[in-house]
């Protein structure tokens, strides 16, 4: 390889580095700030609900939480827009922008108890901001990690923008965890609450300083070049591209229930169910989370491997097996069981999160991508992710079982089961797909 061949293969290398970090630190900092709220549900509860009744405030609280997700298929609506008419570094940039100033806002509500009932409602109105823009983050970060890095390390790259959305979950949770632990229980209903959502302006400060430095996409640019954007791209695709559109909201229901049974709601079900301490659950739920993340990459070359049908088939199959018998362990038995007992459920998250990465891109056309991705995953998180820890807590409260919030990991495993059923090898199967790729470039060693 010549000089100048060679100069030009570090400069592609060092740009799709540069694009999978961008991607996944702005993850990061968009789920950071939209997971806090779950995160601090128990102490907000009373401070905006007020009531005789805890379960009641909790779930009206919990109904706040999914509320913020009725906005993200509209804000999906609006990225991918953007993102296909006008490129996915805009897109990127724009999202975690507005989740910054919706995660400050958050910092300074007034309560119930200076403003009445204005407080709710403002409440409200700050997470449908929220949840707005955390329609675009996903879809735009998963776009462009797959349009940035090699034919044969989509999983690897797509892995780390998931890897970026755990550790956000992962690091609110810390968040919440070091306040609880350094304050009183009155300093944390008071004020103490009001401090991870400060913690947002640094990281958001850090996030548009190393997003307004990478490129836009090659294949957007392509698209561009040859005046072949979209002009219509929601139009386009529910014309054209309805059976994918509807493979991504499958397989994203399988996906949002695994992740945030796992992150919203288990923390929950140790505290009300299992009697646990709260700052110790806290502290559990980011060790478990930050196990999740760190095992994210190994599964996303394991898709680069084997494909995303395979491995997003075992990772189902893994959480409608344990689902019943984990949750059976986190009662009764000690803090220390019901911790490993979550850790083993929770290991189904990284097969079918790093499957679902490269696997949503490459079911749709790049005129059409970022808008298909950002719809179809943001329907199944309003129908499976938002709605996963109050649905789990309306389970126990009509049926009185604790552990009937398994059934509804393992009915949304079954669909997304069904879902891949339809792929028929479509979409992305790691290196198997490139094989001919791999042939006539066996001498090029490839890297993102």
């Amino acid at each position: 390889m010549s000089t100048p061949e060679l100069s030009s293969t570090k400069s592609d290398a060092l740009r799709r580095r540069r694009g999978v970090l961008a991607a996944s630190v702005g993850t990061i900092v968009e789920y950071y700030d939209f997971t806090l709220y779950a995160y601090l549900a128990i102490v907000v509860s009373p401070l905006f609900f007020p009531g005789d009744d805890p379960t009641a405030s909790l779930l009206a609280s919990l109904a706040v939480f999914a509320s913020a997700y009725l906005m993200r298929p509209i804000g999906g609506l609006f990225f991918g827009w953007l993102g296909d008419r006008g490129g996915r570094r805009r897109a990127l940039l724009v999202s975690v922008l507005l989740m910054g100033i919706g995660s400050i806002l958050m910092a300074f509500l007034p309560t119930y108890e200076s403003v009445g009932v204005a407080a709710p409602i403002l409440l409200v109105l700050a997470r449908l901001a929220q949840g707005f823009s955390a329609g675009g983050e996903v879809g735009g970060a998963l776009t462009y990690v797959y349009e940035t890095v090699g034919p044969q390390k989509k999983g690897l790259g797509g892995s780390w923008v998931a890897f970026g959305t755990y550790s956000g979950f992962a690091l609110a949770a810390v968040a919440v965890g070091a306040v609880s632990a350094l304050t009183t229980p009155d300093q944390m209903d008071t004020w103490g609450w009001r401090l991870p959502f400060l913690l947002a302006v640094p990281l958001l400060l850090f996030c548009l300083w190393i997003r307004t430095r990478i490129e836009e996409s090659s294949q957007f640019e392509e698209l561009a070049e040859k005046n072949n954007v979209a002009k219509a791209p929601v139009r386009e695709l529910l014309r054209d591209h309805c059976r994918p559109l509807f493979q991504v909201f499958g397989v994203g229901i399988a996906l949002n229930a695994a992740g945030y049974m796992a992150l919203t709601y288990i923390g929950i079900h140790l505290v009300r169910e299992g009697g646990y301490d709260r700052t110790s659950v806290a502290w559990t739920t980011a060790f478990v989370v930050s196990l999740i993340a760190i095992a994210l990459p190994a599964a996303g070359a394991l898709v680069d491997k084997w494909g995303s049908t395979r491995v997003g088939v075992i990772g189902m199959i893994y959480s409608t097996v344990l689902a019943y018998p984990a949750m059976l362990f986190m009662e009764g038995n000690g803090l220390l069981v019901a911790g490993i007992a979550f850790f083993v459920l929770a290991m189904g998250v990284p097969l079918v999160q790093a499957s679902a990465a490269p696997l949503f891109p490459a079911l749709l056309a790049s005129r059409v991508r970022l808008s298909g991705v950002a719809l179809g995953f943001n329907l199944a998180t309003i129908l499976a992710g938002g709605t996963a820890a109050y649905v789990a807590t309306w389970l126990i409260d009509v049926t009185g079982d604790s552990l009937s919030p398994a059934y509804f990991l393992i009915g949304a495993s079954i669909i997304g089961l069904a879902t891949m059923a339809t792929l028929r090898g479509a979409g992305y199967e790691g290196v198997q797909t490139h094989s001919k790729s791999l042939q006539s470039s066996e001498h090029k060693v490839e890297s993102f």
